[in-house]
């Protein structure tokens, strides 16, 4: 019963081939029996075409309830046992899935004696960080360089997806549960009721109106395959992302990332005209969605959480979902703001997850407690940013409700997310889903032995991906359990969630931390010194209309004359040589050691950032970012052990993204293309493997030391901790040589930048050029109070008339805020040593920020 339930998921068998009658010519009356003959063939055949009758069905409509399943289907199959064979038959060519049996043949099985692990079949594409940009990738065969032909796709190889064993996979599919209707749904909240915190009842209380469902554009259902989808074929996947035309930028990277992985088909939702004008101009795959008119006036550029219209975007885009299973297409969801590093499909298809109707992600930082799979992270909301579905009557059933509920709800924030949880825990009476598998403990957590649960009523099975392999804005970013514990396996994706800095213009923090991170591919040619490198490992040429640089995308010539030229400051100049251990324990004193430790370098590393910005400013280079190390979190909650709630083990310090501990907004106009005030580059960026061949020459650097005896001597008085040498080695890139140490330009403490002027001009770079000529100028330290004192007189950049004091009054002042940023810690362990205080009389607990 299950594997008829389940023949959806297989690929679909060949196009029925009837079998040619020729007949030859002769008598009348032979001719009129063999036409019979051939009418009442056409009409029991197992193998020819039928056409339909009021009881039975066409090729069709066999087809439509073939992907449909259920009751009616497997009636039908009891009448006419022989239509098994016909199912073969009925609209593609035949695979190597059907001639084994489909790749649910055996998946039921619940005693294998398989001891050899299961690898990894989906690793054979990889995108990995910062790799090099210009290698060849697949490219329209039209003469464009995108991925597909709206009109007319032409869609780049896909990779073969391996066959998977599902022999290999031990468990046992459970019942579903009883449900009592009577049952509390913990993720509603009644505004009357004070069980729940007072932020909590707020929003909850917080109305608005609902988007018209019935009778509109989004009650019609779309059983027909529209030309906009052409490229993509009943049974496929469909990778798909949505978007209106503030966040291009975003789906240009993740077409990139996509495309770098040969993932196909590819798909982009437009939510707004703009969108589907920039996709069609592009030859990108897309159509306009239904309802996108309620988007329409939308107060925001960028659609933040909090913006009454991303409740609207939600209903487009379950309303599109919606379309997709009637087509019998499973769609691969992702935000905008995720990008790919692995293919995922044939890792959905292993064991458990083959029998899930839907896959979702999750919220979730625990990774050791996801890693159990025990329901440690039950009481997290699931994350529709990576969503996969399959075209099964149970998924069709609840995304019909899921559209619903979120156009109805007159509650402010009923997003699709929030009403997928909603929907997920209906009859559930908790947290915990009931689990629709049985797996033996010892494989509990493996590949191929993740848990899938009943929810919505016991309706839907659910599976849930991996915290550390389908990563968070937390995972991959703060935690790097990629990085730290690379044992457990590569990500395949990464969504850009728990950060800071967006706007309702611009996703600044998102952009940054893919730019740290060496994901961000939807930058222009030029931005890594070399035309050509910026454009994102691929030969795609989508236009980013104006996506700002961080800096000037100026073409070099053979000298480096007039083409973009960068001023750095070495990582280990910018971070503290503590004493003792490295890492921060996880005792109870030790949020004391990391933030001491964390206020310390963060002093060091604002004077230098600030330092660095008006060096930049006053010889017209691009400032490279230090690296920036936190021993704090950064979290809108208490912190244990200085680790946010769930993360308790992970290491620190950690690499900090900008919107940590900047105010990120600060440093761009503030205009819808995110343009910034002044040219930088993010941390990382000279090691980045995209960079330009000239930038990687060694010799293309002139190197700076400020003495440094005043600033250690008054450390070595205080007892503190001093800035890193330049032979440091920092990740064991960026060190400089003995050599290089030698023959570095000094200069005095306390120097102006006509000080710097001077000396870069008096300081040879290559046979006819001076230092101030060099792409890169790298001091090895730049943090002490002392170490650069602003602008002099007589150097005003153009500055006509302005004073020293002037400048340097209204340098402090435009960078003052850039330069400032919103920190806060609430210790836990602070909270129970005094008592743990609580305030509020009867109302739950809420730790106030100290």
């Amino acid at each position: 019963r299950v594997a008829m339930d389940k023949l959806h998921d297989a690929p679909l068998p060949r196009r029925g081939v009837g079998r040619k009658r020729r007949v030859k010519s002769g008598a009348v009356t032979l001719l009129v029996l063999l036409v019979l003959a051939t009418a009442w063939w056409l009409r029991t055949s197992d193998t020819g075409g039928r056409s339909g009758s009021d009881d039975e069905p066409s090729n069709l409509e066999l087809h439509k309830m073939q992907l449909e399943g259920g009751t009616r289907y497997r009636s039908y199959l009891r009448s006419h046992p022989g239509d098994h064979d016909r199912l073969h038959h009925l609209d593609e060519p035949e695979t190597a899935h059907h001639r084994q049996g489909g790749w649910l043949e055996g998946m039921m099985h619940t005693t294998h004696q398989t001891t050899e692990p299961q690898p990894d079949d989906s690793a054979d594409i990889t995108h990995q960080p910062r790799r090099d940009s210009r290698q060849s990738s697949p490219s329209n065969s039209k003469g464009g360089d995108l991925i597909a032909d709206v009109n007319e796709p032409d869609v780049p190889d896909e990779p073969d997806v391996p066959e998977i064993d599902q022999t290999l996979y031990d468990f046992e599919i459970l019942p579903p549960p009883t449900i009592d209707a009577s049952l509390k749904n913990y993720q509603q909240v009644d505004p009357s009721k004070t069980e729940h915190p007072r932020w909590m009842r707020e929003m909850w209380s917080q109305t608005t109106t609902s988007v018209t469902v019935t009778g509109s554009e989004l009650e019609v259902l779309s059983d027909t395959i529209p030309p906009e989808l052409a490229h993509v074929k009943p049974g496929e996947t469909l990778f798909v992302t949505f978007g209106t035309i503030s966040v291009k930028d975003f789906v240009v990277n993740w077409l990139r990332s996509a495309e770098a992985l040969r993932l196909a088909p590819l798909f982009v939702g437009a939510l707004d005209d703009e969108m589907y004008r920039y996709c069609v101009a592009n030859k990108i795959p897309s159509m306009l969605l239904k309802g996108n008119s309620v988007l329409k006036n939308r107060k925001s550029e960028f659609i933040t959480a909090g913006d009454a219209s991303f409740k609207k975007m939600g209903t487009v885009k379950t309303k599109f979902v919606q379309d997709l299973l009637e087509m019998g297409i499973a769609p691969i969801l992702t935000d905008a703001d995720v990008t790919w590093l692995k293919d995922p499909r044939a890792y959905f298809k292993k064991g458990t997850y083959a029998i899930a109707d839907a896959l979702v992600s999750t919220d979730c930082i625990d990774v050791p407690g996801d890693k159990h799979d025990e329901n440690e992270c039950s009481h997290v909301n699931f994350n529709t940013g990576v969503l996969h579905f399959r075209p099964t009557v149970a998924s069709k059933k609840f995304v019909e409700a899921w559209k619903t509920k979120v156009a109805t709800s007159t509650i402010a924030w009923m997003r699709d997310q929030p009403a997928f949880n909603l929907l997920t825990h209906e009859g559930v009476g908790g947290h915990s889903l009931s689990p629709a598998v049985s797996i033996k403990k010892e494989k509990k957590g493996q590949e191929g032995h993740r848990m899938v649960y009943y929810a919505a009523n016991a309706t839907l099975k659910l599976g849930v991906l991996p915290n550390w392999l389908f990563g968070s804005g937390h995972t991959y970013f703060v935690q790097a359990h990629h990085e730290t514990h690379p044992t457990d396996g590569s990500p395949f994706s990464v969504h850009l969630t728990y950060q800071y800095g967006d706007t309702g213009n611009y996703a600044f923090g998102k952009r940054e931390r893919m730019r740290q991170g060496g994901l961000w591919r939807a930058d222009v040619p030029g931005y890594f010194g070399d035309l050509g490198a910026g454009d994102g490992d691929t030969n795609t040429n989508w236009d980013t209309g104006g996506v700002d640089t961080g800096g000037t995308a100026a073409v070099w010539d053979k000298n480096h004359v007039g083409g973009e030229k960068f001023l750095v400051v070495l990582d280990s100049g910018a971070q503290l040589c503590f004493p003792g251990e490295y890492s921060i324990g996880t005792d109870a004193g030790a949020y004391k050691v990391a933030i001491q430790r964390h206020f310390a370098e963060d002093k060091l590393r604002r004077v230098t950032v600030r330092n660095a910005m008006a060096l930049a400013e006053a010889l017209g280079r691009t400032l490279v970012l230090p690296k920036a190390r936190c021993y704090c979190d950064k979290i809108w909650n208490n912190l244990n052990a200085c680790r946010a709630p769930g993360s308790e083990t992970f290491t620190l310090p950690y690499q900090c993204p900008m919107d940590h501990i900047y105010d990120l907004p600060a440093w761009f106009t503030g205009g819808k293309d995110g343009e910034a005030k002044r040219p930088f580059r993010t941390a990382g960026f000279l090691t980045d493997d995209r960079l330009g061949d000239l930038l990687k020459e060694r010799q293309s650097t002139v190197r700076l030391v400020v003495d440094r005896r005043a600033y250690e001597s008054v450390a070595r008085k205080n007892n503190a901790p001093v800035a890193g040498s330049p032979t440091d080695s920092v990740n064991g890139k960026r060190a400089w040589t003995s050599d290089e140490l030698r023959s570095a330009t000094v200069l005095e403490p306390g120097f102006t930048t006509g000080e710097l002027i001077a000396a870069l001009k008096a300081t040879p770079w290559n046979h006819t050029q001076t230092a101030t000529d060099a792409p890169i100028l790298e001091f090895d330290f730049l943090g002490g109070d002392g170490s650069f004192c602003g602008f002099g007189d007589g150097d005003d950049g153009g500055r006509k008339n302005k004073s020293a004091a002037e400048r340097n009054r209204e340098f402090d002042t435009s960078t003052a805020i850039a330069l400032s940023g919103d920190q806060y810690y609430c210790f836990t362990e602070s909270w129970r040593d005094m008592g743990s205080p609580k305030s509020g009389g009867d109302e739950p607990y809420e730790p106030q920020v100290v």
